[in-house]
């Protein structure tokens, strides 16, 4: 068979690279892409066009992109021959199951873009998407993951977050999944992120507009009381409350079985039907102005009692329990510790004279300090109602990490998908942080900080000699206590 001509002239194709790249005009310039072999579903062979490498020029020559490199284009002078290595390689390997998660949801090379993405906001803080490209272009991950076709632009990152907002199966799946293979005790709270766009669908001057200045955007996220593990994350309005957006989250991720631990913020008839069906029950504190929490503490009378422990701390909880109806109940705990402390703080404030405590509003209080009034649907005893309950804290620990470390405070979001798709990414920067808590504590050192180990591991670099990107600014003292924690890095990396 006679193969059809070549629409490209030839003072541009004698020009072409290499063998495995293809020319392809485009509004009358000669582009160069990069291409490699696949296996079809036939069995038959195909080809799969990969990144673009450079330019053509006719009757001049090729002209290559920074970047590219190949044996007739030697390195460029200004190619950066020196990475950030250690940070990057250690969340790789401490959160290599969060990646493999992924992998099990998205196509591999739109996982590793996520958690390449996840991996530079965890390491450095929050940075603006447009400055993405520049920790990545500069870390090991340029090196780990130059043979994925994905870029790390503005307009790449732009249209990763658009696809997760947009193209949500995936996602949802993602979190299901999660959900399945969780411990089934999960906690969910909101958060108030102030919105720094001029045009946001989202943004609204919600309940911390005093607070924050200006309008914000609710994220809602869901967490495993027992193993720490973020489990999915959501955007809502600003002036949406907490208790309006379970009807959404319930029925977007398919909830069963599942014991719903939350604050008072979320309590509301619509929701306890909701947190009760498909085999699910809650645990929930009764909101003060209710009559059935002032039914409860007017019949209160302790009956029983247990010690909690939380690590090196114990108290003695005394506890009483109400059966309001077939299938729910009201508990009311008082930590005798804390009532005894809260007391003397009470009595000291009015010893100071301090305005607005009274002797008078210290008898009125006293028996309302380091009390709980919950009420449950499940069949936990009493103990493991409270128990679980003081594991909601989690949360509020990961959401302290989200505000002050992470610092995803001031949002500047115009597209509603791609806020939805920063949701996303902010859950799997949450996951890596929870597994670097798990690193960390195998330390047991508490002098030493997650942020301590991600500063041992920064001063690791690797460096461009050859063919091999080879280790450098090694300390033996750092890798013994990096290597405690689970991460021994590369020696030496093929450059090619």
């Amino acid at each position: 068979m006679q193969r059809k001509p070549s629409s490209i002239p030839e003072n541009v194709r004698k020009y072409r690279p290499d063998i495995c790249t293809e020319i392809k005009e485009i509004s009358g310039h000669y582009y160069v892409y990069s291409y490699h072999s696949i296996k079809l579903p036939s069995g038959r062979w195909g080809k799969k066009t990969d990144k673009c490498i450079g330019k053509i020029v006719p009757d001049k020559g090729f002209i290559p992109n920074k970047n590219y490199v190949s044996k007739d284009h030697p390195e460029p002078e200004d190619e950066i021959t020196v990475l950030e290595y250690g940070q990057y390689a250690l969340v790789d390997q401490i959160a290599v199951n969060i990646r493999r998660d992924l992998e099990g949801c998205f196509p591999l090379d739109r996982a590793c873009q996520i958690f390449a993405t996840a991996s530079v906001l965890f390491v450095n803080d929050f940075v603006h998407v447009d400055q993405i490209h520049d920790f990545y272009e500069q870390s090991w991950l340029s090196v780990n993951y130059r043979n994925y076709p994905f870029k790390m632009g503005r307009t790449a990152i732009g249209s990763m977050l658009d696809d997760l907002g947009r193209r949500t199966t995936r996602v949802v799946n993602y979190e299901k999944n999660l959900l399945v293979h969780s411990s089934s005790e999960v906690a969910i709270d909101g958060h108030a992120i102030r919105s720094c766009s001029d045009e946001n669908d989202m943004a609204e001057a919600g309940y911390k507009f005093n607070s924050l200045g200006e309008d914000q955007v609710n994220l809602l996220m869901g967490y495993d009381v027992n193993t720490g593990k973020p489990l999915f994350a959501r955007m809502y309005r600003g002036s949406c409350n907490d208790k309006s957006t379970i009807d959404d989250l319930v029925d977007l991720l398919e909830m069963n079985n599942i014991l719903f631990i939350v604050d008072r913020g979320f309590y509301s008839e619509t929701n306890l039907k909701l947190f009760s069906q498909n085999g699910n029950s809650y645990i929930i504190p009764v909101p003060s102005h209710l009559n059935s929490f002032k039914e409860a503490m007017a019949r209160v009378k302790y009956t029983g009692s247990f010690y909690y422990r939380s690590g090196k701390k114990h108290s003695r909880i005394q506890y009483y329990e109400r059966k309001v109806s077939d299938t729910r109940r009201i508990l009311v705990f008082m930590d005798i510790d804390e009532n005894e402390k809260c007391r003397f703080n009470y009595q000291r404030c009015i010893d100071q004279g301090k305005k607005g405590y009274t002797p008078e509003k210290l008898e009125e209080q006293k028996e309302f300090f380091g009390v709980y009034v919950l009420q449950t649907n499940s069949s936990k005893s009493a103990q493991d109602v409270f128990e679980s309950y003081k594991k909601r804290w989690g949360i509020e620990t990961l959401y302290q990490y989200i505000k002050n470390r992470a610092d995803f405070n001031n949002l500047k979001f115009e597209d509603y998908y791609e806020e939805q798709g920063f949701a996303f990414i902010m859950l799997v920067v949450g996951q890596i942080h929870q597994e670097m808590i798990k690193a960390q504590r195998k330390l047991h050192d508490n002098t030493t900080s997650i942020n301590d180990l991600l500063l041992k591991a920064r001063a690791l670099k690797m460096e461009k000699r050859g063919e091999f990107w080879i280790l450098k600014n090694a300390r033996k003292k750092d890798l013994a206590t990096l290597e405690k924690v689970g991460f021994k890095p590369q020696e030496r990396i093929q450059a090619q």
